[in-house]
This record gives C-alpha cells, structure tokens and sequence, in this order.
C-alpha cells in the first residue's frame, strides 16, 4: 500500500507540474531522471549523429537532375538476345553507368546536374524519394534515354550546364552474350577509368560519336577483374549481383564500389562459382563493410555464413534503384520519426489466456520495403485485427531511402509492433565476426543498431542465428542487450527451421539489472505444398500443435512473408490450405486465428512481451514499470 500511495503522491505532482508550465510531451526526448516518473511514452532519445551512420552517402546536391527513360518498366531489361539499342542487359547497362558516373561528377564537384532512372511502375517510395528531391530544391531538367544523353549536345540553362557526355573518358566495351562476365568486370572498369559501358553490340554507334574504348573486358572474367582493380576502388562496401543484371551499377560506380557475382552463370551454380575471390574480397573489406545485393540460384547461407563470419552485415536489396538520389545527404534530412508503442502499464493482466502473436518474416530486406511491402503486407486489410510484428529494415532503410522510411512509420497502425529486423541487416548473430575480431565487431553492431531503434523508439529487436540456443548465440544476444537499455525483448529466428528454437525463452540481464527475454519463434506458417514438417506448416496444422501445446502460454508465431494459403474456413485437413490460396502475410495469420479456440487471445509482439516479463517476474516488472506512467 505504501508504494502506491507514493507513485500515487508522484503522479498528483507530476500532474500539476504539467499543468502548470503547460508542459506538452517533447518531440525529442531529453533525458529520463531515473527519480521521478516518466511518461513511457517519451522513452526514447535525441536525433542526433553518434557515428551510426555507416552507409555510403552522396552529399553534395545536384541542382537539377535528367531523368532516364525506357529502363526501369520494361521488362526486358536484363535480357541479352535484344537486338533494339534501346532494349535489353546492354542498354541497362548503359543507363546504369551514365547514372553512376553522372551522379559522381555531382559528387565531385564536376557537375551539378545528376541522372535518375526512370520510373518505378508508379511505386510510391520511388514518389517520395523524388518528391523529397524537389523539396530539396532539385528539380527535374527533363526525360531523355540514356542513348541520347551519352551522344547528344545539349546547352546551358539558367547558368547550369545540362550536357554530361563530355563527363565520360571513354566506354568500357562488353560481350554479355558471349561472356556474362564481362559485365561484372565492366561495372567495376567503369569506375575506374570514369568511362560508359558499351556493349559489342552497339560499338559502332559510340565509335561513331567519338567515344573511345579506354578498356576491353569482353574476355574478362570476375577473377581478372579483382587481381586488376582491387588496389583501384574503395573497401568501405561491397555490391553482389548476378551476372546477367544492371541493377545497383549506379551504386556501385558512384562509390567506385567493387562488384562481384557469386555464380559465373545466373542461377546456375553447376557453371562454376567465384567463392575463392568473394572469401579474398571480405577479408580486404574494411572492418564491418556492409554488403549489397544478393546472388541466386544458390542457397543463401552460402554467402550470408561467410560474411557474417567475417563480420559484414548483408544489406539485400538486389531490385534497388536510384540509391545515390534516394539516400542523397540522407544524415542531414533525418526526422524524429517515432514508431507508436504499447504503454505497458495500460495492459490489463488480469486478463487468463494463451497469448499469441505473429511475426511475419524477411523485414531486412530493403528492395521489398522500397516495392511492395508496404501495398501488399503492410497495408494488409486484416493486419490490425491480427495486431501483426512487422520485422523492418530500419537501420539501413532510414539511410538508404529516408522517405520511404518516414511513410512506413506515418502509416504504422497502433497496434502494429514495429521491429528492427536482424540486427542492421541480414547476419547470424552466433557467428557473426567469428573470424575477425567479433567481440569489437558485435559490440560496434549492436551500439550502431542500437543508436537508431533508440531515436526512433522500437523497442523490439529481431535476430536471426545458426542456433539459436548455442552459447555464441547467447554471446550475441547479450551484446545488444548490453548497448540498449530500452530494449523490451528480443525476437529470434533460427536460420532453418524458423521455430527451430520452439518457443523457448532464454533470460539475459541488461546493465541495469532487468532480465530481458529472448523469444524464440514456437511455430511457423510456412507452405511447403504437400507436406508439412515438424514445427512448420499450414495454418490449420500449425493451430493444431498449438492447441495441444497446453504447458505454454505465450508464443510467437512465425509468418513466412512468401507463403500463401487457401481459406478453407473451420475445416481441419492439415495441407488443403496449401492449394491454390492467395492469403499471405497477415491474412494467413488470420486464417490461423480463425483455428484457434476462445482460451487464445491475438496480441502483438510488444504486449506479449511484457506480459512475458509479468508472468517470469512481476515484482521486478512492477518495479520497472513504477519509474514510468
């Protein structure tokens, strides 16, 4: 009784405080007093560049900017059998290049107007990030193909020169037909030598407009290019991409990045790999480089494991575009975004239920946050009902498209549990650095992520590990715990099976004292078609396991973002779901709520959480929970 009668006494001088300076809640937190009550609400800190900015930034700004036509919506972009110059991998290629090129004499100081490929299919994130250049006083010169920018004159305006061809030295001459290589080794010749990359098929044409090959990489391969360049482009990050593609060219050439394929043929492993030079090239990295990109037809922890051994964090965003512009000056156009949180000490927990929340996958992936994560997934119809935790990239998102970023947090329903998915991007966090320094590796990590979830208040972090239950894991777990005392709990994945941890709770202090609980995924929606396995499956099969899984209280329910099922209503076959459905994300969750009994209640990921830290401890939660209102 005493110590309520002394938060009571607390609050009534808080309450005149407010009132009598009308005090308003603070945009930017300044600081919590440990000795008076706070508003939970206002947990979370200034904006403010501590050093977490670790991504490549374009920072001067261009005055105006073409915008290139005929690439981004076609279709046919990637191919190699197009015989029209304005189509296929060759054209691609071209656009890509004169954007990187471009956008780096900006950067330079050689030129103020910068080069945006055009357009998104009408994608709203690719809206924003050119609306925000507008707002930045950049405007649009005009749309023109990447052929007659790199061969046509054009005049002054305004005092600004609008011709770029005279920006490029040369071309760099490929054979995507004959050698897919060719490309690899260009994109980073290109860099080097400040030159376009011309493919043997259209060579005449820049001959003709007296371009002059200043390299031949049509017998190249990507082993020849590293021994030739690597001592000639930058360490700081790294693009991986397969061979018969354009994309992230334009952000590879403008940080004069290194790009590297894995596979010497797309999605044909049996072709031949480049594993030796990718394990040379992450060595060369500087300590905790980022990695863009991704590789296919090839089992991801391939190259995952062997950059998270070496302490690199994986940034997927292989259909990414425009990442100079999008991020241009991104450290200087931060807002307090914050993400809406439960108030725990408005829960009711007398409320006697099995509690369950879903979470739904592959939130590191930055190309399905700028595509259509936030249309399909997001904005799901059944997303609130489902009171759904959506994994985020947040820390690379905020830096690589701060508008996208601020539009995925002004749409955030409040009863969605915003997460930071996977710890900076894509990494195992029991071996992550394993090879190379991990404690300074994990540690920097974790005091980086931990940077941007504080002043952007998330309060949930998703990992994913090898095992999620080993000691290194454990180890991990710890090191961003330790960088976070705002931290309300940790998510966690095993690389596969997702439930492989099968709901168990491992305990950890922060430095304050407080244990802090470490979930583990229990079950997984997940269609594997005519089968289910042990702790994955379809929703009515996963409602099943759960409902004779009567010692356990509290899961988290993983929901595989690529997965579809069918709605077969009450009915209980445990794979007819699998069959010709259309219900993913939240709506497959929903499909699974629908299974379930009236003792299971849907909650999101962040209430589960306290309620898990009630249930474990309530005279420490209590404590805890005193210090705030």
């Amino acid at each position: 009784m005493k110590d309520y009668m002394i938060n009571g006494i607390a609050l009534v001088m808080c309450s005149l405080f407010l009132s009598c300076s009308k005090y308003k809640s603070p945009d930017i937190n300044q600081g919590i007093n440990d000795a008076v009550p706070q508003l939970y609400d206002d947990l979370y800190d200034p904006l403010k560049d501590n050093g977490q900015y670790n991504l490549p930034e374009m920072t001067v700004k261009p005055k105006r900017y073409w915008s290139v036509v005929e690439v981004l919506n076609v279709g046919s972009r990637n191919n190699i059998g197009e015989s029209n110059e304005i189509r296929g991998l060759q054209y691609h290629l071209l656009a890509q290049s004169l954007a990187g090129l471009t956008n780096r004499a900006v950067q330079q100081g050689k030129s103020q107007i910068a080069v945006w490929l055009h357009d998104h299919a009408g994608r709203e994130s690719y809206a924003l990030s050119k609306q925000a250049l507008g707002d930045m006083g950049i405007s649009e010169q005009g749309m023109q193909s990447a052929i007659e920018l790199a061969r046509n004159d054009y005049g002054p305006s305004d005092g600004i020169k609008l011709q770029i061809k005279d920006l490029f030295d040369g071309y760099v001459l490929t054979d995507v037909t004959n050698n897919p290589e060719s490309n690899i080794v260009a994109s980073v010749a290109s860099s080097v030598y400040n030159a376009l990359i011309v493919d043997i098929r259209d060579k005449a044409k820049y001959d003709a407009a007296g371009y002059k090959m200043k390299y031949d990489a049509r017998n190249k391969s990507t082993a020849d290019a590293w021994k030739e360049f690597k001592t000639k482009v930058s360490n700081k990050a790294l693009v991986v991409m397969p061979v018969q593609t354009g994309e992230l060219r334009d952000f590879a050439i403008t940080n004069n990045l290194f790009v590297v394929n894995i596979n010497k043929r797309k999605e044909n492993a049996s072709a031949g790999q480049n594993l030796q030079v990718f394990e040379e090239i992450l060595s060369w990295l500087v300590p905790g480089a980022p990695i863009y990109g991704w590789e296919q037809g090839i089992d991801e922890s391939v190259f995952v494991n062997r950059a998270s051994a070496k302490g690199h964090v994986w940034v997927p965003s292989d259909w990414t575009y425009n990442i100079p512009l999008t991020s241009l000056a991104y450290s200087q156009r931060q807002t307090s975004a914050l993400a809406k949180v439960v108030n725990p000490q408005f829960i009711d927990w007398k409320k006697d239920k099995k509690f369950v929340s879903y979470y739904l996958s592959d939130g590191d992936n930055v190309q399905w946050m700028m595509n259509d994560f936030v249309s399909d997934y997001y904005q799901n119809g059944d997303a609130a009902g489902m009171k759904m935790g959506f994994g985020i990239a947040a820390s690379n998102l905020l830096q690589m498209a701060p508008s996208q970023f601020n539009n995925i947090f002004s749409k955030q329903h409040r009863d969605y549990t915003l997460i930071e998915a996977l710890g900076g991007g894509y990494q195992y966090v029991d071996n992550f650095g394993i090879e190379e320094s991990r404690t300074i590796r994990l540690t920097n990590l974790a005091k980086d992520v931990a940077q941007h979830m504080r002043q952007h208040r998330i309060k949930v972090l998703g990992l994913m590990a090898k095992d999620v239950k080993s000691a290194a894991a454990k180890e991990g777990y710890q090191a961003f715990i330790d960088a976070n005392e705002q931290l309300e709990g940790l998510v966690v994945l095993q690389y596969s099976p997702y439930a492989g941890g099968k709901g168990d709770i491992i305990w950890l202090k922060n430095k304050q004292g407080y244990e802090i609980p470490v979930i583990s995924i229990r079950y997984s929606l997940w269609n594997f078609g005519n089968v289910n396995h042990e702790r994955e499956g379809t929703p009515a099969y996963i409602s099943q396991k759960l409902a004779v899984d009567t010692d356990n209280k509290f899961s988290v329910i993983g929901v595989h973002a690529w997965s579809r099922f069918k709605d077969i209503g009450k009915g209980t076959d445990p794979l007819a779901e699998n069959n010709d459905g259309d219900n993913n994300g939240a709506s497959a969750a929903k499909l699974m709520s629908n299974h379930l009994g009236p003792d299971f209640e849907t909650v999101n990921v962040q209430e589960l959480i306290w309620r898990i830290r009630m249930n474990h401890s309530k005279e420490e939660t209590d404590r805890y929970l005193k210090t705030y209102y």
